[in-house]
């Protein structure tokens, strides 16, 4: 073997050892950061949720979904959309997602007080908005990190639960699509707001009046199925104007 080509090989090992040890520890953290997720109270989850609310200045006009530890027997996945949401044509529906070829998101008449996916019951959190240096226009704050910079009550409650990675934390609390402790928009479920693209934008208009549709529901593939789709973040677009008017997107990895 020449040379050049032993080289070649331990530096190929080197690589791979190194990237090995990376990921073992990456592994280690999200577990850590999961476990300690699973040891919060329900009254901890309220006080971690409400802190982030209160980070907001101004009036919000969405919500994200957290976690919750709670479980329940409904088999359909469900999710009401906040009666507080002003503004809203939605507010008070409930959006149902089915999964069979494709996935399709639609409003049921269906009696739901709690969001829930697989089994699984979340609790929508009003993303923080603040007004812009323009006074005239306000903008929405999901940025995790930035929750925990600009509430002292926040990051100690946060520490108190996980004091090595208070941030990782909220991070995994608020991005609920993948067991990770990083921020990904994509991995979060929102109602109203705006869309966290997988892609190039694709805004949808209303075929009857043309206009641009608002974002209703945004959703991972890995809430609303245990096998596919999980590359998957799906939206449900409506018309303001016209309601009933709505369109289901979805845009993959």
């Amino acid at each position: 073997m020449s040379p050049l080509a032993a080289f070649g090989i331990i530096a190929a090992s080197t690589a791979a050892l190194a990237l090995a040890v990376v990921l073992v520890r990456f592994n280690r953290k999200r577990l850590f950061v999961a476990r300690c997720a699973a040891t919060l109270t329900p009254e901890q989850l309220e006080c971690i949720y409400s802190l982030v609310e209160q980070t907001g200045t101004t009036a919000a006009n969405g919500y994200v979904l957290a976690r919750t530890n709670k479980t329940t027997t409904e088999t359909r996945c469900l999710v009401p959309i906040p009666k507080e949401l002003s503004q809203f044509p939605w507010a008070g529906r409930v959006v149902e997602a089915t999964v069979s070829n494709t996935v399709e998101l639609q409003f049921v008449e269906a009696t739901a007080f709690e969001p829930s996916l697989l089994g699984h019951v979340y609790r929508p959190v009003q993303v923080p908005r603040h007004e812009t240096k323009s006074l005239t226009k306000q903008r929405n704050t999901f940025s995790p990190e930035r929750y925990v910079a600009s509430s002292e009550e926040l990051s100690v409650a946060l520490s108190t639960a996980c004091p090595e990675y208070p941030t990782e934390l909220l991070c995994y609390l608020l991005c609920v699509g993948r067991a990770s402790f990083e921020f990904d928009p994509i991995d979060q479920a929102r109602i109203g707001t705006s869309p966290a693209w997988v892609q190039d934008p694709e805004h949808q208009t209303c075929d009857e009046c043309r206009k641009r549709m608002h974002l209703v529901l945004q959703l991972p593939g890995t809430l609303i199925s245990k096998k596919a789709f999980h590359r998957g973040t799906f939206y449900l677009f409506g018309c303001v104007t016209h309601p009933d008017r709505t369109k289901t997107l979805g845009q993959f990895t």
